[in-house]
């Protein structure tokens, strides 16, 4: 893929933090964008609601609207429950940023993705390797905790998922705070151990 590309049609720029994700060519009158695998735009992150909003595209026209999303669907840092669109106005959802674009413009480059492996330090898969090639990942216990390790501005965050208990950094529980992790970081999971390492195992 080139480091960039332009277009004229109308355009929705995916970014989260400073890195672009993807570009998105309106080419369908309807957009649902939410969380669960059956939208058309999935936004895999917690702060996103399953079914988070909608766009409407007609003639030339954009209208988002808002679903009943648990944190609201912003316009250029205004919550809406309806907007039409013009060129170069910013939805924010979650932790997202959807540029809308409908001018020729020079799109920015594509940055490489986070490279990092998680190592299990205790438990029946001790030993094993986890090399983190997604924008989210779980880490799960045999005792049903489950854990969130989701990459966004240029970083992995740890979020407690399910179970009881919560997640430990270091010794620490996270509680329900997200978590930005740093290399060599102890990550505990329901009692199973492990280590996040930033690269690919050696």
């Amino acid at each position: 893929m080139p480091a960039s590309q332009t277009t004229a049609c109308p355009t929705l720029v995916l970014s989260t933090g400073d890195t672009v994700i993807r570009h998105i060519a309106l080419d369908r009158a309807c957009m649902r964008i939410g969380r669960r695998a059956d939208n058309d735009l999935m936004l895999d992150d917690l702060t996103v609601s399953g079914e988070h909003a909608i766009l409407h595209t007609r003639a030339g026209i954009a209208v988002i609207s808002d679903l009943g999303s648990r944190n609201g669907t912003l316009v250029n840092g205004l919550e809406v429950t309806q907007r039409v669109l013009a060129h170069g106005d910013c939805i924010q959802i979650g932790i997202y940023a959807l540029r809308y674009v409908t001018e020729r413009f020079e799109a920015l480059p594509f940055e490489s993705p986070l490279v990092a492996h998680f190592m299990t330090l205790s438990g029946p898969r001790t030993g094993e390797t986890m090399t983190v090639e997604r924008t989210r990942i779980s880490l799960r216990a045999d005792a049903g905790q489950i854990a969130v390790v989701a990459a966004r501005r240029g970083a992995h965050w740890l979020t407690h998922l399910d179970g009881t208990g919560c997640p430990l950094i270091n010794g620490e529980p996270i509680g329900l705070a997200t978590r930005e992790l740093d290399d060599a970081d102890f990550i505990e999971v329901g009692g199973t151990l492990f280590q996040y390492c930033l690269g690919l195992p050696s």
